[in-house]
């Protein structure tokens, strides 16, 4: 029950407040939650960079870990289209390629890729976005040649996850004819694949198990591999022997962590063009905050928060090597 008083010289309402009046006033608050959804969930780069976007365009929304198992991810969502102080919510592994099915709407690339990263609310629905794309766009254009009509058409894909799944979607947009999907699990490149059936009809996109002979043989004839796997991102070990890799090949190794990494190492000195994925994360990251806000943030606080979350001075980001 809520009191009311009032001072001995203040006239008494001629209607007193009552639910209908207090559901208005919750209704005009201001929008500043933003869970990210994950399975284990631990603090990270991409959290960090997003954080400081937020704070630097002035917005007042605050990131939250929420941890649910895949199970949960749908009571969730259900929470946060209730609540009104909900801005959205931010989609890590391994919910990215279950969320599309719980969205109210999606973007393009969160339709043809098929992995949500994140939902921007608006009265009540949840629409789903990938700005995971437009890191993946921002990384190919670091490194491969300003003229999209010269960019090459064959490519070799490491992972099959919502990261990859963004990876080919721009791959498919961006006019590759042939791409080669590995993972050491091939039920889940099928599934990548399977799942690009209608919108890969004018190209040859296949799942091809994780041998270094079937490797070595796509890789021969691809200009491009992205990394895409997470392996080594701990360690700092490459996910394939250097001697599969070709000469003058475009590397896009997603690894943040590292400026350079064994799998840039070698491509580089076989004379190929490389870049790690701290381009593509603050990329993704800027997108994410101008969804949530309506305006791009500077690229300032975004590389500070990075530089600090991998503890190297903002000159060391090494987004192209060369």
């Amino acid at each position: 029950m809520i009191a009311w008083s009032l001072a001995a010289d203040e006239p008494v309402p001629s209607v007193p407040p009552n639910h209908s009046t207090l559901l208005r006033a919750f209704s005009d608050m201001p929008a500043n939650r933003l869970p990210i959804i994950g399975f284990p969930l631990s603090a990270g780069p991409q959290e960090a960079v997003v954080r400081a976007g937020l704070e630097a365009a002035g917005s007042g929304i605050g990131v939250e870990q929420w941890e649910r198992r895949p199970h949960q991810l749908a009571d969730a969502l259900k929470e946060i289209r209730g609540g009104d102080d909900f801005a959205g919510a931010l989609i890590a592994s391994p919910h990215k390629e279950k969320a599309p099915p719980l969205s109210d709407a999606l973007s393009d690339d969160a339709r043809v890729s098929g992995a949500v990263n994140v939902f921007v609310r608006a009265e009540g629905r949840l629409r789903g976005h990938n700005t995971d794309a437009d890191g993946i766009r921002a990384g190919l254009e670091a490194i491969l040649p300003k003229v999209k009509g010269k960019w090459p058409r064959n490519a070799v894909v490491l992972g099959a996850g919502g990261g990859a799944r963004a990876v080919v979607a721009v791959l498919i947009a961006g006019g590759f004819q042939h791409v080669a999907v590995f993972n050491r699990h091939l039920h889940r490149a099928e599934a990548l694949v399977g799942h690009f059936s209608r919108t890969a009809r004018h190209m040859e996109l296949r799942a091809r198990p994780w041998h270094d002979a079937t490797m070595e043989a796509e890789l021969a004839r691809a200009e491009l591999l992205v990394n895409a796997s997470g392996i080594g991102v701990e360690s700092g070990e490459s996910p394939i022997p250097a001697d599969l890799i070709p000469e003058s090949r475009y590397v896009l190794d997603l690894v943040l962590h590292h400026a350079t990494t064994p799998l840039m190492e070698a491509a580089k000195s076989r004379g190929g063009t490389v870049a790690n994925g701290q381009a593509a994360l603050l990329a993704g990251s800027a997108q994410t905050v101008r969804l949530l806000t309506g305006s791009a943030p500077d690229s300032e606080p975004l590389k500070a928060a990075l530089a600090a979350e991998l503890g190297v001075p903002e000159e060391g980001l090494a987004v192209v090597g060369d």
